[in-house]
């Protein structure tokens, strides 16, 4: 490795699933469990006289599907899999079929980061280099989820000149796009804080976008449609009886719903107050005497902010706040983070996470070049 790398500054510790300060005088505070930074002040009270370190976590919310994809910052045999198809359909585009030979003409070369965020993809990348360059040698000096600076070397590799040349484009495409993901979401959730935000399913690269999405501080929402039970406005269309009122269509609905086939949580979509109060009450009726009831999530689907307000102020009128989850989707852009926030809904749902991010500009520069 050069010596003169500039590598990205270390990351602060979490222990034991809190959030820890790098340094007793730093004001950036992460939240333990998706590590994106909170604008509350890392110090301790003074006058406290505790020893404990600052605690900072987002609300836990059904909609985090991660677990599925990241564990304890690997990936799981799931997340790998889909790795190893994108790649290799990436690579046959390329018209690559089979591993790139290594032969007698070895370069090295480095990549280099030409501006600042937050990075995914190193694990897709790494896949990459395994199943496709035999004979390679590199050092990867940072990791998937950390941040980083323009002018940080992330790899340093040594390899066949045809083989690097070959897959140069695809692994900076790859690197480049995750991470571009990564970055807006981390701003999002800056942003949106203590509000959470969520990916769609309106992604082009599957579970590698819901992947990066949960590495810069967001929430998957739905791996797949089976994931979870979300009836939309077409669900609830094919369940409707002619002549019933949508209102009663939603509360017969989620009373008639096998519970046991619902996956990981029930997200209903509604547009209006009529239909977003009768669910709630049709799910706080079904989950009377019920232990550890699971919360129902109400999407308040392209409603506008004094519909939604109204909302807000009815669920917690009638005694029903504590049972619902409040999402709110359709055409949510970041400069209307702070209003939904104000709002009180728990989580706002948005492709603007996905769809559209500026891919972090990376480049691979070979020796003497």
């Amino acid at each position: 490795m050069s010596a003169g790398m500039n590598r990205p500054a270390g990351a602060q510790g979490v222990i034991q699933g809190r959030c820890v300060p790098p340094h007793p005088s730093s004001e950036v505070v992460r939240c333990a469990v998706c590590m994106t930074e909170v604008e509350e002040s890392a110090e301790a009270d003074p006058d406290d006289g505790s020893d404990e370190e600052t605690t900072v976590l987002h609300p836990l919310l059904p909609h985090d599907r991660s677990a599925l994809l990241w564990d304890e910052h690997r990936p799981t045999e799931r997340l790998r899999a889909s790795i190893r198809r994108w790649v290799t359909a990436l690579m046959h585009d390329e018209g690559i079929t089979g591993a790139l030979p290594r032969g007698e003409q070895s370069v090295k070369a480095e990549v280099i980061s030409r501006g600042s965020g937050r990075l995914a993809g190193i694990t897709a990348a790494n896949q990459l280099l395994l199943d496709w360059l035999p004979g390679a040698d590199w050092s990867w000096s940072v990791s998937d989820g950390k941040d980083i600076h323009e002018g940080d070397t992330l790899l340093e590799i040594e390899a066949d000149r045809t083989q690097l040349l070959s897959a140069e484009r695809i692994l900076l495409n790859i690197i480049g796009r995750l991470s571009g993901i990564t970055t807006n979401t981390r701003k999002w959730s800056s942003r949106a804080h203590p509000m959470r935000v969520a990916a769609t399913r309106k992604v082009h690269w599957g579970l590698l976008d819901k992947w990066a999405v949960h590495l810069g501080g967001g929430m998957t929402h739905r791996l797949t449609r089976s994931d979870a039970r979300m009836l939309k406005e077409n669900d609830l269309a094919c369940l409707a009886i002619p002549d019933e009122r949508l209102p009663h269509t939603v509360g017969r609905v989620l009373k008639e719903l096998d519970l046991e086939e619902c996956g990981a949580f029930v997200d209903i979509e509604v547009r209006t107050i009529d239909g977003a109060l009768a669910a709630a009450e049709a799910w706080t009726d079904r989950m009377q005497g019920i232990e550890d009831a699971q919360r129902l999530t109400l999407m308040l689907d392209n409603m506008d902010e004094a519909k939604a307000r109204q909302v807000m102020l009815d669920l917690d009128a009638r005694n029903f706040r504590h049972q619902i989850v409040v999402e709110a989707s359709g055409g949510i852009g970041y400069d209307d983070l702070q209003t939904w926030k104000d709002v009180g809904v728990d989580v706002v749902s948005t492709s603007g996470l996905h769809r559209g991010a500026k891919p972090l500009d990376l480049s691979m520069l070979f020796e003497g070049s």
